[in-house]
């Protein structure tokens, strides 16, 4: 392997020298004025990213995985009904949460590759008062892309809030959190938002603002307990003295200010549509090389992550090993699909060249 191998997991992403220099650069105290302002602008990039120009972004230390926990564990309640929209093994994750906060969980499930119908999501929430339901936008394990949009739209009609796994997706699939009416959003740093791992992202709309405000019970975790992250979040946006719940990875949060501002320049429309491009390139490229793709329609691919079940006889271990000897690192699949498949990123700062980079890499590998 080389010494800097071209990074296409899916997750974490290869960073962008800006964006490692901030992560580098001495740690400010969270209180110091210039660090307030580099929040100030992760809460205004995050809105854009996400498409809530009203919504509450939360912060913290952490990764996806927390901040799903925090949504379910503030929002909520023991004898509360959830949905659960099961995907593949993140969809199954989710479920292993909201089980630790919630008593009554329904799951739909359905063949690995394949999404759940919108009318059977619709046909089960009109038969239970569902608080909740809850899926992934795009299933890592699979690189199937929900039909987030018309899942929230079922939701809100039978009022239930939208709880959404985003960690795949923003900033590489469009995201419309206020005009699809998602009420949470949670993600991470590490994958198309280009930034290092660490911080947990949320972003609440109204509504889950309303419930987290007039909830009866206890919130099981203070770390987990949002309504003190909120007021955290908005005492820096107040101009006030920050109230603190815990130390913040500063460095981190600098990093993400950074990315995000490369985001910004991009446009993330335009980033998107890239996103959009090299997937298309990516998974042509694979089916050329005598791969199979994992989503059973051209409508569920995600730009971001691409799953493909490798020629007969190329086991994906043996597959990845002899690609990280060339310098380029993919993955293979998780759980019983982990030697039947493999899953490739290309989100973040990926380019075309380095998904033509990967393609050869993969038709030299399968050849020998």
């Amino acid at each position: 392997m080389t010494d800097k191998p071209l990074m296409m997991v899916p997750g974490p992403v290869g960073c962008r020298p800006n964006v490692l220099e901030a992560l580098a650069a001495q740690p400010l105290h969270p209180t110091d004025p210039r660090y307030v302002e580099v929040f100030r602008r992760v809460f205004k990039g995050m809105r854009g990213v996400f498409g809530a120009p009203k919504g509450q972004p939360v912060i913290f230390n952490g990764g996806g995985l927390l901040a799903m926990e925090a949504a379910c564990a503030s929002l909520l309640e023991p004898d509360d009904e959830v949905l659960v929209v099961d995907n593949g093994f993140f969809g199954e994750i989710f479920i292993q949460i909201i089980k630790c906060h919630a008593k009554r969980v329904t799951v739909l499930i359905t063949s690995f590759g394949d999404r759940v119908p919108t009318d059977k999501v619709e046909a089960e929430l009109r038969k239970g008062r569902f608080k909740a339901l809850a899926f992934n936008h795009v299933e890592t394990s699979s690189g199937v892309k929900a039909q987030i949009e018309e899942l929230a739209a079922v939701a809100q009609a039978h009022g239930a809030l939208t709880l959404v796994d985003g960690v795949s997706a923003v900033g590489g699939e469009v995201v419309e959190q206020r005009a699809w009416g998602v009420d949470v959003y949670c993600a991470s740093t590490q994958k198309a938002l280009a930034a290092p791992p660490g911080l947990a992202l949320l972003m609440l709309g109204s509504r889950a603002l309303e419930i987290l405000e007039n909830r009866k019970t206890l919130i099981k975790g203070f770390y987990l307990d949002l309504r003190k992250w909120v007021d955290s979040m908005r005492s820096y946006e107040e101009g006030g003295p920050p109230r603190l719940v815990s130390t913040p990875s500063t460095n981190l949060v600098m990093a993400l200010a950074t990315s995000l501002d490369d985001i910004v320049t991009e446009g993330i429309s335009n980033r998107i549509q890239r996103h959009h491009r090299i997937a298309d390139v990516m998974r042509s490229g694979l089916v050329a090389h005598g791969f199979t793709l994992v989503p059973k329609h051209s409508s569920f691919f995600a730009n971001t992550v691409t799953a493909a079940y490798t020629p007969e006889g190329a086991p994906a271990s043996n597959l990845v090993k002899q690609m990280a000897q060339q310098g380029v690192l993919i993955a293979p699949g998780i759980g019983e699909y982990r030697d039947q498949l493999v899953r490739i990123g290309h989100m973040g700062g990926v380019t075309l060249e380095d998904v033509k980079t990967t393609l050869q890499a993969i038709g030299q590998t399968i050849t020998h």
